[in-house]
């Protein structure tokens, strides 16, 4: 398994990985995507797209997960 969940906000979204590599090029094109927004003015609030946020033993998941920012 890869892709757990993904969450919406306002500004950016969230998907949350069950492993380090998937996460990382979901990290990827995130960035490229944020670059290109960037260019374009849009403003992310106080989030980064690309970040990603490790959080072990996840109480919803049990495992660790990763947390990627998205735009």
């Amino acid at each position: 398994m890869a892709l757990l969940d993904q969450k919406s906000g306002c500004k950016v979204g969230w998907l949350i990985y069950d492993n380090e590599q998937e996460a990382l090029k979901a990290s990827e094109r995130a960035v490229q995507l944020r670059d290109e927004m960037f260019k374009h003015g849009y403003d992310f609030g106080y989030q980064w797209p690309g970040t990603i946020h490790k959080f072990e033993n996840h109480k919803d998941w049990g495992c660790d997960v990763w947390v990627v920012c998205t735009p």
